[in-house]
């Protein structure tokens, strides 16, 4: 069963042109070694202590595609043995937990074709929901925080990278997640990480070269510029989603807001979000149990009148 499940996981560990040949070597001579035994190394815990770091052994390049979703999927991380440690600090769990990082936050370019775009999506969320259903202890929180900053800092393969090629796969929904996670241990690095990935740059890099003050002239262009993104109503609401989850969480700080509110004026070009977003800043700083946040009802009233 662990070689059915992590065989995909494996093909791209072995494919790696970045790995030196001794260590593809040294993963052959493990790989026999398993298949000659009758007992699966992750059932035995004799065999636990032979098993590598997944997380380093990973192609790490801009050309990674949805596929490095389906091989952290597989890995199927709820059902491993959390108690068995690998080395001080790792377990089973931990390194599921970070493979399944690395994969969502990799650099890719969007697919052809509608099948494989919603595929993309589709892998996405199903990853996310499974890491929602752990509880985050210390241990992963520090993860969590080295990938984020890892993916912040990262060369071409970040998808949260300074730079990212014009039809990179969006980050707002893996953002969304990390915001969440992340806010209540370490607030500056989860803002960090937001706004990063409130881009959209495929809308951005279809601009004319005239006026660009009204939203619809961008939404304009997009359908004869870029036909084959025919998921891209959905992921402008994962934007808005994103932008939303922000404004919630800022509610009371005033540079919190006006960033968020200059990343959504930056970022967001459909005029039905920005409107939707006026209408949710406008529910959050009047909340019933509370007096208005007079911060907040200006980003209502900035976002109604663009």
């Amino acid at each position: 069963q662990f070689f059915l499940k992590s065989g995909a996981l494996w093909m791209c560990i072995v494919l790696n042109p970045h790995c030196k040949l001794e260590q593809k070597s040294s993963w052959l001579k493990q790989l026999k070694k398993w298949n000659s035994v009758d007992v699966c190394p992750w059932e035995d815990g004799n065999h636990g202590n032979e098993l590598p770091n997944l997380t380093n052994a990973l192609p790490q390049g801009a050309n990674a595609n949805q596929e490095n979703l389906g091989q952290c999927k597989s890995l199927e991380y709820q059902h491993l043995p959390a108690h068995k440690f690998l080395e001080e600090g790792e377990s089973y769990l931990t390194l599921a937990v970070e493979v399944a990082l690395i994969g969502l936050g990799q650099q890719r370019v969007m697919p052809d074709g509608l099948y494989a775009q919603e595929k993309v999506c589709r892998n996405e969320e199903q990853l996310i929901s499974k890491l929602q259903e752990i509880e985050l202890d210390d241990t992963l929180v520090k993860i969590f925080r080295k990938q984020a900053v890892f993916l912040l800092e990262g060369g071409p393969y970040s998808g949260l990278g300074e730079v990212i090629h014009r039809e990179s796969v969006p980050m707002h929904t893996f953002a969304k997640y990390l915001f969440t996670s992340l806010l209540p241990h370490d607030a500056e690095l989860a803002y960090k990480t937001a706004l990063r990935a409130m881009r959209l740059l495929v809308l951005e890099s279809t601009a004319p070269s005239g006026d660009l003050s009204r939203p619809h002239h961008i939404a304009s262009v997009v359908p004869n510029r870029y036909p084959r993104w025919f998921t891209l109503s959905h992921i402008e609401s994962q934007q808005c989603e994103l932008a939303s989850t922000m404004l919630t969480a800022a509610k009371g700080d005033v540079r919190r807001l006006e960033t968020v509110l200059e990343s959504i004026q930056k970022n967001i070009h459909s005029s039905s979000h920005i409107f939707k977003l006026a209408q949710d800043a406008f529910k959050i700083a009047t909340l019933m149990d509370s007096l208005p946040d007079i911060t907040l009802l200006k980003v209502s009233l900035e976002l109604g009148l663009q």
